[in-house]
């Protein structure tokens, strides 16, 4: 029998790579081994595991952020037309329907989140919380980006669609540059605590709360580009609440 070529090879990588992601065994959210490590466990050539990791990343499944490693995105293929599709929509289109799938995953996820889920969403918030930190640490003044937390909701939500659309979601915002442009618009540390709030909510199993604070969460992100998130009894309840002093008396005079 002949030695596979090169791109079969690559193909059967992949192939065996998108299965231990589906399978759970690199859930959503969590870092897979490094191209070294892979390598070893594969039995294949560095050159061909970094093949297969780009076809995930264009699949939409990972993500490799420098000098962090490689993260799992989704379970499943980002649908590529539904990628281009969105691609049509204005910022703000994008962003509502972004809010609608997050408190949907959020208030989901504080119902229904397994001992996996919960690993990876903290694991997903332990990671993103020491990057904005280090940024912070060297005055970067970026933000931070929030993808893998969000994906980890996403999915522990327990609903394969609303995961999937999400992971699309995420790699149109990032295509069209929003991803950017809501992470150098949002304090470091607001949103820090932000997700230190929904974290805790999803964790103790109160729906309302943690639908409550991804609305909040979410509607930052619309500020952020300037246009007017929609008030609902989620984001107004505790609106005062979250107002500095000087802008409670602005609101009152």
């Amino acid at each position: 029998m002949s030695e596979p070529s090169g791109s079969s090879l690559a193909r059967s990588t992949l192939a065996r790579l998108r299965a231990r992601i589906a399978s759970g065994e690199w859930p959503v959210g969590t870092r897979i081994p490094t191209e070294p490590e892979l390598s070893e466990l594969l039995g294949v050539g560095r050159s061909t595991v970094r093949e297969a990791i780009r076809s995930l990343a264009t699949l939409g499944m990972v993500e490799t952020l420098t000098a962090r490693g490689t993260f799992v995105r989704s379970a499943t293929p980002a649908p590529t037309l539904l990628v281009n599709a969105l691609s049509a929509y204005e910022p703000a289109e994008l962003i509502g329907l972004r809010r609608a799938l997050d408190v949907e995953a959020a208030q989901s996820a504080a119902a229904h989140w397994t001992d996996g889920d919960l690993e990876a969403m903290e694991s997903a918030l332990r990671e993103e919380t020491e990057h904005a930190r280090r940024a912070v640490a060297a005055v970067q003044g970026r933000g931070t980006h929030c993808a893998r937390f969000h994906g980890a909701i996403a999915q522990a939500s327990g609903n394969r669609l609303l995961s999937d659309l999400d992971a699309s979601l995420s790699t149109a915002l990032e295509t069209a540059g929003l991803a950017d442009q809501i992470a150098a618009s949002i304090d470091v540390a607001v949103r820090i605590d932000e997700h230190d709030r929904l974290f805790t909510a999803i964790r103790g199993r109160d729906v309302a709360k943690a639908a409550h604070h991804m609305a909040l969460h979410v509607d930052a992100a619309l500020r952020g580009l300037s246009h007017k998130p929609v008030a609902t009894d989620l984001t107004t309840l505790v609106a005062p609440a979250q107002r500095t002093p000087s802008a409670r008396r602005e609101a009152a005079s």
